[in-house]
């Protein structure tokens, strides 16, 4: 499974616990305030500590009567495996240890076979002359240095105990998030910049997303279409979900109803602000996927009559949907565009959002569309005979470009529209 950015682990479908009452699901979340689990954790936790440069073997010899001690036995075994992937263990060298391994059995064997040795030192230092001092296998364990055993771990990201069982109760939520059909969201915030934070992740991990206004204040209603409608790519897309999950956790007031996969038939999961879980995510920074890093920072050197506001507000939409960009742009002269991007997974969307836009010329939003949603023939036709699309899009592939970009910005540059908020 994937690490996030934080190193929260996305849990094994094995290592989940649940209780079934009819046809919805729940979860079994730890008092991550229990005396008794808390001391738990923090066995482990030492156990890895103390275990920094010694081999996976030693680490498992030390984990054992700690795991012994922990029901449900799945527990234990969820705990060890959030550990074990903040960990980096040591990778044998890129070597065919099979061959190089039987060449340096027969190099021994035909050692022994030529005389009696005096001592097992006197051997080994012939052996080491014969194959070379460098030979990898001759080194302290290296014999077998491929095996999975042998590997020593180097590094461990460090947490407290309570942050350990905080990421398996989060853990468990994004494990079922895996095979969701779709992720309903009620959200609100005394603070707009915690919603249109929790959008910018929505984004960043190309989800397939209808956003609408909800009743009163800053509330807004999400729909989210789950791994399971997609019909291809829906693994990585299932990990974006639960990666992008805990997000929602940051929000004072959240609600949330998914339907997914429990034991070959489809559960409801229910969950919302009192359930205790608790994001991960202390930089969000860190959690900007790297192609976006990238744009930013080419797009401030080699664009110089536009650049990147950091506030991208919310635009209406019809029938009470929001509409929230992926970038906004300001250019010299002080005009407002706003980008919004239709990744692989977004095909069900744009054919209506391009209508629309034919119809409201005056929105100051350009679109940016990957040419994979060109193998569907209705979509294509449909691009290209969009006159508006023409003048205030682009197609890209997987991320699009700083000069693409600023192509269609300056194509639409002055021809009407501003900044909605």
């Amino acid at each position: 499974m994937s690490v996030n950015a934080e190193g929260s682990t996305v849990l094994t479908k094995d290592l989940i616990q649940c209780r079934l009452k009819g046809d919805k699901l729940q979860p079994i979340l730890l008092d991550t305030a229990n005396p008794e689990l808390l001391a738990h954790a923090d066995q482990l936790l030492t156990a890895f500590r103390q275990c920094i440069g010694s081999r996976k073997e030693e680490l498992a010899t030390m984990l054992e009567p700690i795991l012994s001690d922990i029901r449900p036995l799945a527990l234990g075994k969820g705990l060890r495996k959030l550990l074990e992937d903040r960990s980096e263990f040591s990778n044998p060298d890129p070597l065919d240890y099979p061959a190089e391994r039987q060449k340096l059995l027969t190099l021994s064997a035909n050692l022994l076979n030529q005389q009696p040795w005096p001592s097992y030192e006197a051997f080994r230092q012939a052996l080491m002359q014969a194959a070379g001092d460098n030979n990898p296998l001759l080194r302290q364990g290296g014999l077998y240095a491929d095996l999975p055993e042998n590997d020593s771990l180097v590094s461990f990201k460090d947490l407290n105990p309570r942050q350990l069982l905080e990421r398996y109760n989060l853990g468990q939520v994004q494990a079922l998030l895996l095979s969701a059909e779709y992720l309903e969201l009620s959200v609100d915030s005394a603070e707009p910049a915690k919603l249109r934070r929790l959008c910018k992740y929505l984004r960043f991990f190309r989800l397939l997303c209808q956003i609408k206004a909800g009743s009163g204040g800053n509330a807004l209603k999400l729909r989210i279409d789950g791994p399971a409608s997609l019909f291809e790519n829906s693994r990585k897309y299932g990990l974006q979900l639960a990666i992008f999950f805990p997000a929602v956790c940051t929000l004072e007031t959240w609600r949330m109803k998914a339907e997914v996969q429990w034991k070959e038939k489809k559960r409801i999961l229910q969950l919302d602000q009192s359930s205790g879980l608790v994001c991960p995510y202390h930089i969000f920074s860190a959690c900007v996927p790297e192609e976006i890093k990238l744009f930013h920072r080419h797009f401030k050197e080699t664009v110089p009559d536009w650049k990147i506001v950091g506030e991208t507000p919310f635009l209406r939409g019809e029938n009470n949907e929001i509409i929230f960009p992926d970038l906004s742009f300001a250019s010299e002269s002080g005009e407002i565009r706003h980008l919004e991007l239709f990744h692989r997974y977004h095909a069900s969307r744009l054919p209506a959002r391009l209508e629309w836009l034919e119809k409201h010329p005056e929105i100051p939003l350009i679109l940016g569309v990957d040419k994979t949603l060109l193998r569907n023939p209705a979509l294509e036709e449909q691009l290209e005979n969009s006159t508006w699309f023409q003048q205030n899009g682009f197609l890209f592939r997987d991320y699009p470009s700083c000069e693409k970009t600023r192509q269609c910005l300056k194509r639409v540059q002055g021809a009407g529209g501003r900044g909605q908020g």
